[in-house]
């Protein structure tokens, strides 16, 4: 989600500073975070790597970072603010998309690039060498190492991938809602229950697991808001929150998993009441 704001910031800064369209800074956008990704695994993770520290070592030392990240955007945001006359705290870039029969530009370009960037990273990694290396450097490095695959090169493109695509993501959101520079940060909790709704090891699971939580998200919650008032729209963000903990008692490998599970009525009542007796132990907890 800090890449994101990556991408946010970038386009925000060619569009409303130097006059281009959305779609053009997306190329700069997805450069840029691609070098940041880049940048962070050779003065970071690699060094940290290296020491031999484990993975929770890298968890907190990027929650240091997301927070840098932060900062650094705040202090673009003021830099705007008092020297270009530019409110970059909440904004929307749909007056510059185009329209085409009526149906906004970005109904058409978001979807048909996620189906593409999906389709192309699933033959990247399933039909290419590299790709195939890839896959086999994350299951297993040391082995990947001994039979000649280069663990280095294989990081750095990883990182700039990572970085690369979470940036588009944050070009293309202004282009669709109310935004800020930093608003990427707020949708960490959603992005996380996606993920382990679909399946972190699956590419097909994590499009099935964000479309399921996004759509879950604002279906219930309009059912909420119709059902009990306006006021029940404040706990939107908790819904996500409710899906990755359901997710994680149920199964944690997410949705990816059913297909080696066996399922029956016996297993469904086996995991409501794991869920059950997860959330009376939470409760009596708080109490």
């Amino acid at each position: 989600t800090s890449f994101a704001s990556i991408g946010t910031m970038v386009t925000f800064y060619y569009v409303k500073l130097h006059g281009l369209s959305p779609y053009q800074t997306w190329p700069i956008s997805m450069l840029v975070g691609g070098l940041v990704g880049v940048i962070l695994y050779l003065v970071i993770v690699n060094p940290i790597k290296k020491q031999g520290y484990r993975e929770i070592t890298l968890t907190f030392t990027f929650l240091i970072i997301s927070q840098m990240i932060s900062s650094f955007i705040g202090v673009f945001s003021y830099w705007l603010l008092n020297f270009k006359r530019l409110s970059s705290f909440s904004f929307i870039l749909r007056a510059e998309d185009f329209n085409l029969n009526g149906i906004p530009g970005i109904g058409i370009t978001a979807p048909l690039t996620t189906i593409l960037l999906v389709g192309g990273l699933w033959l990247f990694l399933n039909r290419v060498k590299f790709g195939i290396a890839m896959r086999a450097t994350a299951e297993d490095e040391d082995l990947s190492a001994s039979l000649g695959v280069n663990v280095q090169l294989i990081h750095i493109s990883s990182w700039f991938l990572s970085g690369m695509l979470s940036s588009l993501a944050g070009s293309i959101i202004p282009l669709w809602q109310g935004t800020a520079i930093d608003y990427s940060d707020s949708l960490l909790v959603s992005v996380m229950a996606g993920s382990v709704l679909g399946g972190l090891h699956s590419i097909t699971g994590a499009i099935i697991g964000g479309i399921l939580v996004a759509t879950s998200q604002k279906t219930l919650s309009y059912l909420l808001v119709r059902l009990f008032g306006v006021w029940m729209g404040s706990y939107e963000a908790l819904l996500p929150i409710i899906f990755l903990f359901t997710a994680l008692i149920i199964e944690p490998r997410g949705l990816i998993a059913l297909q080696d599970r066996e399922i029956s009525v016996h297993s469904i009542k086996d995991d409501l009441i794991r869920l059950r007796s997860s959330l009376r132990n939470m409760l009596s907890l708080e109490w």
